[in-house]
């Protein structure tokens, strides 16, 4: 079993350009879009924009001790900027109801879980080392649009399971990529991260908190 999984990981596929692009552009259509719903002005929404579509890969690629590949490709940050001004144009009413919001979200998110993990597999990075950079992939980004729109961070305020959705949708991706394809993964990341989300908000799922402790306290 041990070397049926080494092997597994050491023919993991390269990651698509496309894909990692359309993720980052997502994310950032999300984050510029979220931006503007919370009043930011214009330079502040683009900027929150392209960080949220750039901050997970950015930080991945560190971890991986690798050249950012949105710094050093050329075409990133204008995609970026593309995305994000789609975001705030079209995109920023629909962020503010609660179901579409947590879908959009929820496909953002599974779709850096999987450029995250799956690039970690690609350097041969160890299982436990892909979850962790499917979860930071997904998180980063957004902690430092909550940090320019002066807002409590996600993972910091009541979340409703988003740390289990991102660690269960980072661990159903790995399964699906090592075991079926790359696809296989992609799509169960983003189908269960989704659900989660949807399911824990809307049913009022509360994050656990510490014992004898509460929002409140």
């Amino acid at each position: 079993m041990n070397f049926s999984l080494n092997l597994a990981v050491s023919q993991a596929e390269a990651l698509p350009v496309w894909l990692e692009l359309l993720a980052m552009m997502t994310t950032a259509l999300y984050g510029a879009a979220v931006a503007r719903s919370r009043n930011i002005p214009i330079y502040g929404t683009m900027l929150s924009g392209i960080m949220v579509g750039v901050g997970g890969g950015l930080c991945r690629d560190i971890m991986l001790n690798l050249k950012p590949v949105a710094i050093f490709t050329w075409y990133y940050l204008p995609a970026m900027l593309f995305a994000a001004v789609i975001g705030a144009l079209f995109f920023y009413k629909l962020v503010k109801q609660q179901i579409p919001n947590l879908l959009l979200h929820g496909l953002a998110v599974g779709l850096l879980i999987s450029i995250g993990a799956q690039k970690a597999l690609v350097f041969h990075a160890p299982i436990i080392s892909a979850l962790f950079c499917g979860v930071v992939t997904a998180s980063f980004g957004g902690m430092i649009a909550d940090w320019i729109a002066q807002e409590r961070t996600t993972v910091g305020k009541q979340a409703h399971w988003f740390g289990a959705a991102l660690t269960v949708g980072t661990i159903c991706y790995l399964i699906g990529s090592i075991f079926i394809n790359f696809y296989a993964g992609l799509v169960l990341s983003i189908i269960v991260t989704t659900s989660l989300r949807v399911l824990s908000v809307t049913k009022d799922w509360p994050s656990p908190y510490w014992p004898n402790e509460s929002k409140n306290s």
